[in-house]
């Protein structure tokens, strides 16, 4: 074994498993978000579009993401539109629940990791004046900082999973809530061109609206 890991003690082998388990997690989140069809421009014309016409050739075939949406609003466009709205709304909160799906998990490494850390420091510091205690000649300087060096380094590799972790939980949440906000936004304007309404133009979607009192 490594001096670092022996320094680490008997906090070594679960702060090993929590950064295992959220480089894991990371890297699988990370894989389903780029996978996520983009809501362009272009695409929202098209689905906006497709919507006026009943065309439902749009979303043949293996749909994902937001097209999934769109096929089933296309599927279900002979209901009435409160029908149409509910049955939107149940695959919008199972899409939100399967973007947001390991999020807490990883929040909570995030939060489990420097416990842990502080755990391994607090025993590692008890061991220190337990030895120092025991001890018959003077106590050095280079002692003190030798023991405590070796106690903190449990906080340390505790802090080092914890910030990514953290920091990822908060980015996918973040992303998933604005990826949902714009498919929720496309489907209530497909929702009204099949009702053969129209708002601004869909170009408006992608800028923001600022507003000055």
């Amino acid at each position: 074994m490594q001096p670092w890991w022996h320094a680490m003690g008997p906090l070594a082998w679960p702060l090993a498993l929590c950064s295992l388990l959220a480089l894991a997690l990371i890297l699988q989140r990370f894989w389903l978000f780029i996978g996520l069809q983009p809501v362009s421009q272009a695409a929202m014309r098209a689905a906006v579009s497709a919507c006026r016409t009943c065309a439902r050739e749009h979303c043949q075939g293996r749909v994902q993401g937001w097209r999934r949406g769109l096929a089933l609003l296309l599927k279900h466009s002979a209901l009435p539109a409160a029908q149409r709205e509910e049955v939107l709304g149940c695959w919008l909160l199972e899409e939100r629940q399967r973007l947001n799906s390991q999020l807490r998990l990883l929040q909570l490494i995030g939060v489990l990791a420097p416990m842990l850390g502080l755990l391994g420091t607090v025993l590692g510091m008890l061991q220190m004046f337990a030895g120092i205690a025991g001890q018959n000649s003077p106590v050095t300087p280079a002692l003190l900082a030798d023991g405590l060096w070796q106690a903190l380094y449990t906080t340390v590799w505790g802090l080092l999973i914890a910030i990514p972790a953290l920091a990822a939980g908060q980015g996918f949440a973040l992303w998933a809530e604005r990826y949902l906000q714009q498919v929720q936004a496309l489907l209530n304007r497909c929702q009204l061109a099949l009702d053969g309404l129209e708002l601004e133009p869909v170009d408006s979607l992608a800028r923001p609206q600022w507003v000055w009192s």
